[in-house]
């Protein structure tokens, strides 16, 4: 390369003679130009991010799209993305949102089948068992619906969970049973903004959720296909397996339950108790079939067949006994992942193992945010409705933050030499103490966006937890699977569960400790998406621009705050109202019209207000209105104040209308009744049309309606 001095040197004396406005636009320039270089190799792990957009667009739209129109605008923006211009990786990101599009649309085609659209009442319902969830007070299960007595055969849903609760279950998965069963259709949200069940059961396929009244009659057996087949004997399996483990720990019952859903995915026999002490504490993650799991499972296979071909020396020197153990690992995770049946955290967990270990067996790096990337593009091409999953989040979000933190210690620590006992300890538990620390970050935002509650004392739980489950509890649970064959494996277990229950022990510890636990009001998805996307430009960019992402901070932290939870709620039903109001102490309580009804709804809206539901349970709204035979009349504070009826008598609802300013018929109300309404009506129709509604208060006394179905993409039903 030849250098003109000359210019050289002009151009230098140009730069020192220019105004400092133009300089410092000149160096802010080259900065940016050196970056985007440094980051340009990197755009691809972006990939998910794009079709994860595509796929939230079309989850967002209120109607229906022709999938031609994605498709197109797919082809279009693949061919103009083939142009080598200065807007090429736009035009590419655009692309991978229109997949995402059509991935979403295809997924929601291809799962579509008929819903309940209104309650049957008690029915004989006939179907092939597909999946048992036990328990000690209940059995709930799937069926492969063949008929519902009284409903049309293209009415029928494709599935139906039920849940029976009584002894007499004798039915095992690929049965074909009937049951008599009172069915309606699946949840809708309690509120608006919560989490949507009936979306979730939508892409299981199940149209149908009831409560069985008789145990389910095993009829005389069906023909069965070969995939049926499978299915059921891998159920069966799981079943079998979960309830050999509880057996053999009958003095280490939750130790054995906890290891049980491990191990099988099966925790029906957890205690409410046990569950409430590990999420309190923040070891919740521990019953999800994660990639701590999974990388412990697959990693000690690996270790352990490496180790053990490496001593026997005529395989050590002749053969690739990393890629053998490689390949032991994977076959070990397929196993595991079929075993534990398959949840989005262990999908994610199976193929970023799967690509760790392939990488080894093909000679190329096993750890590096390229796989997560792969891992991410594959679940949300295949299953895109994981876009709004907890665990799909909260998983990518903790693998995501661990690699980028383990890449840039790569590059800035320095390596330390020494080999004693005591810098090998210290080591371990300073990269404990950074792994939980990072994980527990990463995923503390999702936590208080789907579950209103963080563990704040998550960093010493862990650090004392984690050992166990990694030195204890995964090797001698690995050990009694090998031994379950022979019948030897409950020594085994025993040992495991005995660990087990000294983690729950320090679950219990923790989650005692006052101040454990904190709870925040629902947060605005606005808040969400700034952290997302701000955590996700820290972890993936390289260059100094990445500092740019921890202003995803305090931009949640101010829409946050200005965003506050709403004053009054009414269920889906119609049957339910519930206002949020100050006690006598100044503390927040929730008050129910109705105490018994609608008991699942209430605890949502508590959640929903960040109201701990440990300590308050909703009372009755007659403490803070005044009430009698035909309702309750009273003022709701939130910012400013509005006064609020709500009724069952039909009678008074044009006096209602008059005197407030809100009024919520737990009825049905007529197109005339509507009009001559001078109060916004929320009656019982609009509930089964809207779903649940909640009302926002603001400053200047004016109120804010909401409805779960605006929230989930559908046209909004207007009285009269």
């Amino acid at each position: 390369m030849v250098v003109d001095l000359a210019k050289t040197t002009v151009a230098r004396e140009d730069f020192a003679e220019a105004p400092p406005a133009s300089r410092i636009l000149f160096l802010t320039a080259n900065a940016l130009r050196r970056w985007a270089v440094m980051d340009f190799g990197r755009i691809s792990l972006w990939t998910p991010a794009a079709i994860g957009a595509g796929a939230g667009l079309y989850f967002g739209l209120k109607a229906e799209p022709d999938w031609r129109l994605g498709a197109l605008a797919f082809a279009l923006l693949a061919v103009v993305s083939m142009w080598r211009g200065p807007f090429q990786r736009a035009f590419m990101a655009l692309m991978f949102a229109a997949l995402g599009f059509i991935a979403a649309d295809w997924r929601t085609a291809q799962v579509d089948a008929p819903q309940l659209s209104r309650e049957l009442g008690i029915v004989e319902t006939t179907g092939r068992l597909i999946s048992v969830e036990e328990s000690a007070r209940r059995r709930r299960y799937v069926l492969e619906l063949l008929s519902i007595e009284d409903l049309a055969a293209d009415e029928t849903p494709r599935r139906a969970r039920v849940t029976w609760r009584g002894e007499g279950f004798h039915a095992k998965p690929g049965d074909l049973v009937s049951v008599r069963a009172r069915l309606s259709p699946p949840p809708p949200p309690v509120a608006p903004g919560a989490f949507d069940f009936a979306r979730q059961l939508y892409f299981q396929r199940i149209g149908a959720v009831g409560i069985a009244v008789t145990p389910p009659h095993v009829d005389s057996e069906a023909a069965k296909s070969i995939g049926q087949k499978l299915a059921a004997r891998i159920e069966i399996m799981r079943i079998s397996l979960a309830a050999r483990i509880i057996r053999e720990t009958p003095r280490l019952e939750q130790g054995g339950a906890i290891l049980a859903a491990i191990v099988t995915g099966k925790r029906g026999a957890i205690s409410d108790q046990s569950e409430a002490a590990l999420r309190d504490a923040g070891l919740a993650h521990l019953l999800a079939i994660s990639g701590l799991h999974m990388g412990l499972a697959t990693g000690l296979v690996f270790f352990t067949v490496r180790f053990g071909l490496a001593a026997v020396e005529p395989f050590a020197l002749r053969y690739p006994i990393k890629k053998w153990a490689a390949a032991a690992a994977l076959l070990s995770g397929i196993f595991y992942l079929v075993l534990s049946g398959g949840g989005w955290s262990a999908r994610r967990a199976f193929i970023m193992a799967a690509i760790m270990f392939i990488a080894i067996l093909v000679d190329r790096r096993a750890l590096s945010l390229r796989n997560v990337a792969i891992a991410a593009t594959i679940i949300l091409l295949t299953t895109p409705e994981a876009l709004f999953h907890p665990g799909f989040q909260m998983s990518f979000a903790a693998v995501t933050a661990l690699i980028a933190a383990y890449e840039w210690f790569t590059l800035h620590a320095k390596a330390e030499f020494e080999n004693s006992w005591a810098a090998k300890v210290r080591q371990y538990l300073t990269a404990l103490a950074l792994t939980d620390s990072i994980a527990a970050l990463a995923t503390a935002p999702y936590a208080l966006f789907h579950f209103n509650r963080v563990a704040i004392y998550s960093l010493p739980a862990n650090m004392a937890a984690m050992p166990i489950m990694g030195l204890f509890i995964v090797p001698f649970a690995i050990l009694a699977l090998l031994l379950t064959p022979l019948g030897l494996d409950g020594w085994a277990w025993r040992v495991a569960a005995w660990w087990m229950e000294l983690v729950l022990h320090i679950a219990g510890a923790v989650s005692g400790l006052e101040g454990a636990v904190s709870t925040t009001p629902q947060w605005p998805q606005s808040a969400m998406i700034a952290l997302t996307v701000g955590g996700l430009w820290l972890c993936l960019s390289r260059a100094p621009w990445r500092l740019a992402g921890f202003a995803a901070i305090p931009i949640a932290a101010l829409l946050v705050s200005q965003h506050r939870p709403p004053a009054l709620f009414v269920s889906a039903s119609g049957r339910n109202a519930g206002v949020i109001a100050e006690n006598g102490e100044g503390d927040r309580v929730l008050y129910v019209y109705s105490t018994r009804r609608e008991k699942f709804a209430a605890r949502m809206w508590e959640e929903a207000a960040g109201l701990d539901i440990e300590m308050v349970r909703p009372k009755a709204l007659e403490n803070v209105f005044t009430c009698d035979v035909s309702g309750c009349a009273g003022t709701v504070f939130n910012r400013a104040a509005i006064t609020a009826v709500i009724t069952e008598d039909k009678a008074s609802l044009a006096e209602d209308c008059q005197r407030a300013d809100l009024v919520v018929a737990l009825y049905p109300a007529s197109a005339n009744e509507w009009r001559a309404c001078n109060a916004y009506l929320i009656d019982r129709r609009s509930a089964w049309m809207r779903g649940a509604h909640a009302v926002w208060i603001e400053r200047d006394g004016s109120f804010t309606v909401k409805s779960a179905n605006e929230q989930r993409g559908q046209r909004p039903w207007t009285g009269g």
